[in-house]
């Protein structure tokens, strides 16, 4: 039967043979799809000019803890052959394993530059909970104790180069890419079906494995810890706003990110007076990124902010009405501070355009942030999330959100 052709594919896929000899039906497509998976996220809290989150993925066996990083491509392991240039950890692909396809490529990060050796092996998320939903639905209550594998095109760490940043550097670093470079397809061009290498297009998209084409990630108001939603997303998402097209800003037809509007960026008192108004037209929301990070001008104005007794925080406006309300808490620390704790304030970053700034992971404390791909459009939630500016100067009491069926 149909079924039982099915299966016997998928396992020969596992067993390393290949996985598309057959072309499946539209009701095939959709009893392949699975609902969502949550992933637990850990922040490097204390790790000296670390401070991102990571979550663990299992590739060949293999236990591999990856930044989670929203403005790349791709997933890149640690490799047993990069030695001391890498941060071994949690995890290193070995050298001598016979999954490697013999292409090799060059990739750049603010943070390190990696020569990689392309693989294919396969992985599946180390999860809390997953939830499998039945065809055609988000929700489901079948629970699954181990998430399926999945066939996956990564990179295998074999050299390093460490870039200083803010002062510091690091080691080589497993990486998980959740964001593709824009096209002329949907969502943008996000979902690309000839995209063999990035990761959201392995997972997402109509040759992925999950049903919706979103994902979102929910942080503990500490930061400590979190978790990441894949294909779903959590409740209480209340606004969303579109991603900027690369027509709109070019260089985003090459580089992969999640790029905002910003309408307006305030500097507000305790008795509600507008201090400042900030220059900033867009903004790059991006988890492999500590701070809330300035253009060189701005920062130069603006960068004492922190210092001001009578500041109660940033008001940022987006599109639909969508404001983030930034208490001074969260911006309060000085670069060296962020650097020895993990979470820091305001930032300078001279490679920024001059109406730019970057949404670090410090911003997300008790946010929900979700995406999705189809559409082309973030979506924030969360205890510092107003919509058209009913309460603009507080945060609300912090809820757990929960996986919206």
């Amino acid at each position: 039967s149909r079924k039982i052709s099915m299966v016997l594919d998928w396992i020969s896929c596992l067993l390393g043979g290949t996985c598309t000899a057959r072309q499946a039906s539209t009701e095939d497509h959709r009893e392949n799809k699975r609902g969502p998976v949550i992933v637990p996220l850990y922040h490097t809290k204390g790790a000296p000019n670390e401070g991102v989150y990571k979550a663990r993925l299992e590739i060949g066996g293999k236990d591999f803890d990856l930044i989670v990083d929203t403005c790349s491509p791709d997933v890149i392991v640690v490799g047993e052959q990069c030695g001391s240039t890498c941060q071994h950890t949690v995890g290193e692909y070995p050298k001598a394993a016979n999954t490697y396809t013999g292409e090799q490529d060059t990739i750049a990060y603010v943070s390190q530059t990696n020569t990689i050796a392309w693989a294919k092996d396969n992985m599946r998320f180390k999860t809390l909970t997953a939830v499998r939903a039945d065809p055609g639905t988000l929700g489901g209550t079948e629970q699954v104790t181990e998430p399926e594998y999945h066939p996956l095109k990564f990179g295998t760490i074999i050299s390093n180069e460490s870039h200083s940043v803010q002062g510091g550097t690091l080691p080589g670093r497993s990486i998980l890419g959740l964001m593709a470079n824009q096209g002329d397809g949907p969502g943008l061009g996000i979902l690309d079906g000839k995209d063999e290498k990035s990761f959201i297009n392995q997972i997402f998209g109509k040759n992925g494995v999950f049903h919706a084409n979103q994902y979102s990630f929910a942080i503990e108001p500490n930061g400590d810890a979190g978790e990441l939603i894949l294909g779903g997303l959590h409740k209480g998402i209340q606004g969303w706003v579109d991603i900027v097209p690369a027509s709109e800003y070019p260089t985003l037809a090459y580089t992969p990110e999640w790029v905002i509007r910003v309408k307006k960026c305030l500097v507000v008192s305790h008795n509600g007076k507008i201090l400042a108004d900030i220059p900033i037209k867009l903004c790059r929301f991006d988890t492999g990124n500590t701070w809330l990070s300035m253009p060189a001008k701005v920062f130069e104005d603006h960068g004492h902010l922190g210092e001001i007794p009578e500041i109660s925080g940033l008001q940022f406006t987006l599109d639909n009405g969508v404001h983030l309300w930034f208490p001074s808490a969260f911006f309060s620390g000085s670069v060296a501070m962020a650097n020895a704790t993990g979470f820091g304030g305001l930032a300078k970053d001279l490679s920024l355009d001059p109406d730019m700034c970057i949404f670090g992971n410090e911003i997300m404390k008790g946010m929900i942030v979700g995406c999705d791909l189809e559409k082309g459009q973030i979506g924030f939630g969360g205890m510092c999330v107003d919509i058209n500016n009913k309460d603009h100067m507080a945060c609300k009491v912090y809820h757990k959100p929960e996986l919206d069926a």
